[in-house]
């Protein structure tokens, strides 16, 4: 089964989407589009009835909500119908005084424990409402930056198998740049696949590596237009136009 990102020419150069139940890695750097295939991927899924956990080490749960709203004015329905939960890794640890109904705060990236134990409680009690359902952590790069690579890939070798133990699909961004290369690819080693992004002098870019069957592996032009992403890449040849 296909997971749409909700992005229809990303979905097409996927052959439909990404698989079902698997971790995927959206590695790019700042301010090309990361978030909006991140916000896509998540209206996506509450629209068919899935419901999402974001799990934010870089910003707090009343910013994402506003976010969203701002994309979707339903989000706030979903959120109220308990089809959006928060993990908040942001807020405590820049003293911000943040509080809701659908959120668990977690006072430090460093406490990689309690934001385990977050997600599972979190993704168990999906699990028994809606069975499948999406999850978003934003970003791995954080947890990076307050400790070191080896630990925050045993962190993410136990939390990525428990997502896919209890039936999420997964998307885990990490900031391009700001990484040794080891470091990168023993994360990526973690995941099912990876979404890349550049930019490459005037021209962003995107491509797919592992997610299954794709329609082509190549780097795909594509245009970023308030919140839209346009692929404007000739894929079906397996070229870049």
């Amino acid at each position: 089964m296909l997971i749409e990102t909700g992005i229809d020419r990303l979905d097409e150069l996927l052959k439909g989407g990404v698989p079902a139940i698997t971790n995927v890695m959206l590695y790019s750097p700042p301010f090309i589009g990361k978030e909006n295939i991140l916000k896509k991927f998540v209206l996506s899924g509450l629209e068919k009835g899935e419901p999402v956990i974001f799990v934010l080490t870089d910003k707090s749960f009343s910013e994402m909500r506003k976010e969203m709203e701002t994309l979707d004015k339903k989000f706030l329905e979903y959120e109220k119908g308990g089809r959006v939960k928060y993990i908040d890794v942001y807020s405590k640890g820049v003293e911000l005084n943040e509080k809701g109904k659908n959120v668990i705060f977690v006072d430090s990236p460093i406490n990689r424990e309690k934001i385990t134990a977050s997600i599972i409680a979190t993704e168990k009690e999906f699990t028994q409402k809606y069975g499948r359902h999406r999850l978003i952590f934003d970003s791995i790069s954080t947890l990076i930056v307050y400790s070191d690579a080896k630990a925050v890939f045993r962190f993410l070798q136990v939390v990525s198998g428990t997502c896919k133990r209890l039936g999420a699909t997964s998307i885990f961004s990490m900031t391009r740049g700001m990484h040794e290369e080891i470091e990168v690819q023993t994360i990526k080693h973690l995941m099912d696949g990876v979404i890349e992004m550049r930019e490459d002098a005037s021209r962003m870019q995107i491509r797919v590596q592992g997610c299954g069957e794709v329609v082509s592996r190549n780097w795909i032009d594509y245009l970023l237009e308030k919140d839209e992403i346009k692929l404007t890449g000739a894929f079906r040849m397996s070229r870049v136009a």
